[in-house]
């Protein structure tokens, strides 16, 4: 059991709106942050970042300096034939205009005069891989976009509203949390089955954390670790292929639905990021409540939303130490009016 708990400033919440004061904006949608950060906003939940809050993470939660990657390689996870986010391919460029008959394979000759080789990825999918969902992706269906952005706004040219690209100019840069749910079930008693669509429940999480002996923070990112991404990396081709299709697909996740809502957004997270494929279970337990989370924190809060992370490293080196902090990296690619961009994450111990 951990034991070690941060003392802070900041550990009552703050003076944001709770879950039951939304909208804070007449108006506005229900249950929405709509106008919480003024009517132009384009970042939704990363406000809760600044320079403040980023500081006292480098401060207080880098202990040894251990760095952890959080990204899966860019060409994982396996997509079966005909998938929307189709396998990326790697091609290399050997330039020079002595070598354009060389082969792949063939004899090295330093007298060709070739002396450089250049290389692309195609087709790189924004979330294919590790990946942030940006506030862009999901679509309100009776609302429509995050802070009432019009659909002709939402593209990739000049002018383009709600990309991957405002987050760009700071990252997400902050404390991270690590919430073992996995380790902590199964110390408990109940340990998930990772196979299944276990909905992972309010009292899960608050158990987790007291668990942990953590205290979550305004402005920091959840990382949930379930034990999924571990288990898919070690699992076999048939499990892989078939996990990726819709008849196939069966993850463990948080519950979608009300109750961890008002959980989630009282909190005061910045973000949240899993090790699973969608952060909510999938299946949900009913048709109605399918995708309620993503329909929610994406077009209603602005909130961001990272999928498919790596963490079975830290989780490892947080149990050991019984810290379960880190000083989060991520730098989203700037890509003008992206939908989303791979995590590009590291945590800093």
């Amino acid at each position: 059991m951990g034991g070690h708990v941060l003392a802070s400033s900041e550990s009552a919440r703050s003076t944001s709106p709770g879950f039951g004061d939304l909208p804070v904006v007449e108006g506005m949608p229900p249950g929405s942050a709509w106008g919480m950060w003024g009517p132009d906003d384009q970042l939704g939940t990363l406000n809760r970042l600044n320079d403040e809050r980023t500081k006292r993470a480098a401060q207080q939660s880098v202990r040894t300096g251990k760095v952890f990657n959080l990204n899966l390689a860019l060409h994982e996870p396996w997509r079966p034939e005909g998938s929307r986010r189709a396998n990326p391919e790697h091609h290399i460029l050997h330039v020079g205009y002595e070598m354009r008959n060389w082969q792949p394979g063939g004899e090295d000759d330093p007298s060709g005069g070739g002396i450089a080789r250049d290389d692309y990825i195609g087709p790189l999918w924004l979330q294919g891989s590790s990946q942030w969902d940006g506030v862009a992706h999901i679509r309100h269906p009776v609302y429509g976009n995050y802070n009432g952005v019009a659909d002709k706004d939402i593209h990739g040219g000049e002018g383009a509203k709600l990309g991957i690209d405002n987050w760009a100019p700071r990252g997400v840069v902050g404390r991270g949390v690590l919430a073992d749910v996995h380790r902590y079930l199964a110390e408990v008693g109940t340990p998930l089955d990772v196979t299944t669509n276990y909905a992972i429940t309010v009292d899960d999480l608050r158990g987790t954390l007291e668990f942990q002996g953590t205290e979550m923070l305004p402005g920091d990112i959840m990382l949930l670790h379930t034990g999924w991404m571990h288990h898919y990396q070690n699992a076999d081709m048939d499990y892989r292929r078939n996990i990726y299709t819709p008849a196939g697909m069966r993850v463990p996740g948080l519950q979608s639905s009300d109750a961890m809502l008002e959980y989630l957004w009282d909190l005061e997270l910045a973000g949240i990021a899993a090790d699973n494929i969608a952060v909510e279970h999938f299946p949900a337990s009913s048709p109605e409540d399918e995708w309620r989370l993503h329909l929610t924190m994406l077009p209603l809060w602005g909130m961001a939303v990272g999928e498919s992370w790596v963490l079975k490293a830290l989780a490892d080196d947080c149990a050991a130490s019984g810290t379960y902090d880190c000083l989060l990296v991520s730098c989203p690619l700037n890509v003008r009016g992206g939908m989303g961009s791979p995590s590009n994450a590291i945590a800093i111990r």
